[in-house]
């Protein structure tokens, strides 16, 4: 009886385990940084693997960007590790040009593979100049300068 018990408990554990990963996946929102003058909004889709939570994510943050002036912004897009597809290609591109009226400048740190390959056509399809750089501290200089 003993080891049905622990093997219950050890079961439980890894439940927990992964309800409280999607829970931290499907939730993320972005939050206010403050670099030197400025304060940046911080949008985490850093290691998010389904396309379901990276659309959600992008809901979120879109919602929480308009509620800002015109041009008063400053993102900074953190997607090192992110599940990356064509179709969230297309979204993202969606989500960029929407948040564009109310972004004074972004950065992005994580860009990898073929998410560099796309780069270009996303910053000309989304009339975007974003910031492309290896650190979220390079990131925030960059920011800090506009």
């Amino acid at each position: 009886m003993k080891m049905e018990s622990t093997d219950f408990k050890v079961r439980s554990f890894t439940g927990e385990a992964i309800l409280r990963q999607q829970v931290m996946n499907s939730v993320r929102t972005p939050r206010i940084v403050e670099y030197k003058h400025i304060q940046i909004v911080y949008i985490d889709f850093a290691n998010v693997k389904k396309a379901e939570d990276i659309y959600s994510i992008m809901d979120i943050a879109s919602a929480f960007i308009r509620k800002y002036p015109l041009k008063s912004l400053y993102t900074l897009t953190n997607i090192s590790g992110m599940h990356f597809n064509n179709e969230i290609f297309n979204r993202f591109t969606a989500y960029v040009k929407g948040n564009n009226p109310y972004v004074k400048a972004s950065a992005v740190v994580g860009m990898t593979g073929m998410m560099q390959i796309f780069y270009n056509s996303f910053t000309k399809i989304t009339g975007r100049d974003v910031k492309a750089v290896f650190s979220e501290i390079e990131a925030k200089e960059f920011l800090a300068t506009k």
